[in-house]
């Protein structure tokens, strides 16, 4: 896997905001495979992952609003609606005329929803750790984690208070998993996202009533037509395998891909085998416009 391959990297304009993205492949292309994080994380989970596909498609790995180096919300408008709009945008100042979109948890229903109202645009849908009913226990979990500290003043000090979140998780995918969701800053480590998710008193903006569109992710599913993989990680804390078999019976024609010794965090804990599973995957279907 050519792991060590270093990305493009750039900014670009879209919805008010200012976006980071990293690219591999072909940048001429006018379809990319898109991959979009979970929350708390940033497109640096993708450092893996992208250079595998990136020899045979443009992909393009985001960091979402408030998270990485791209723009926080002036609102802390984080809604669903929020993000496909950023899409939205995104896909458009791109010029891309499609997308096949590898969404991670939050970047997964994001990706629904997008595909959901712009059927025309997406080839296909790869859900990591993704569907419309997660397990509170695994979110608190989550919550938990980005409590722990507000500064870790080395790696390793982040990998040991990661380590009881995930117990499973060899001490590579904990740095990997740190990595993806902290920055180095004067020589200690720092979340790396918008002070507000860490605020256990924040509250979600009430959405308008014509942004309530996104609210419900089974009706999403049941618009997408496009071929589709659900990828879940044989230790996920967030997701049941009911959940996974619903959204898998609600989606004709989907398949589903399980990976072994990963957690919620699939794209950190095992990146060559989800880039294998991918990549399989988009081989199997109709060719992907260029």
């Amino acid at each position: 896997m050519a792991g060590s391959t270093k990305p493009r990297e750039d900014f670009i304009e879209a919805n008010g905001l200012k976006f980071r993205y990293r690219e591999w492949g072909d940048g001429r292309t006018k379809h990319a495979v898109l991959l979009l994080h979970g929350y708390a994380e940033t497109s640096e989970i993708w450092l893996e992952v992208g250079p595998d596909l990136g020899r045979e498609f443009r992909v393009i790995a985001m960091d979402l609003r408030g998270h990485g180096e791209s723009s926080y919300a002036s609102n802390q408008d984080y809604s669903r609606t929020a993000q496909v709009e950023d899409l939205e945008a995104i896909i458009e100042q791109l010029g891309l005329r499609s997308v096949t979109l590898v969404g991670h948890a939050m970047g997964g229903a994001d990706a629904i929803c997008y595909a959901a109202e712009h059927p025309e645009a997406v080839s296909a849908l790869v859900l990591v750790e993704t569907a419309p009913e997660v397990l509170r226990s695994g979110m608190e979990s989550l919550r938990r984690l980005v409590g722990t500290a507000d500064t870790f003043s080395s790696l390793e000090e982040a990998i040991e208070a990661f380590r009881p979140f995930y117990p499973y998780a060899t001490t590579e995918q904990l740095e990997r998993r740190a990595l993806g969701a902290l920055k180095s800053d004067n020589g200690a480590y720092v979340w790396d996202f918008d002070p507000v998710f860490r605020d256990a008193t924040a509250r979600p903006i009430e959405p308008d009533p014509g942004q309530r569109r996104f609210h419900d992710l089974w009706d999403c599913a049941d618009r997408l037509q496009c071929p589709m993989m659900i990828v879940r990680g044989a230790e996920t804390d967030m997701l049941t395998p009911e959940a996974i078999q619903r959204l898998h019976r609600r989606v004709v024609g989907s398949r589903v891909s399980l990976i072994e010794e990963a957690g919620h965090p699939v794209p950190t804990d095992q990146p060559a085998m989800l880039a294998l599973n991918i990549r399989e995957f988009l081989q199997s279907i109709a060719n992907l416009p260029v």
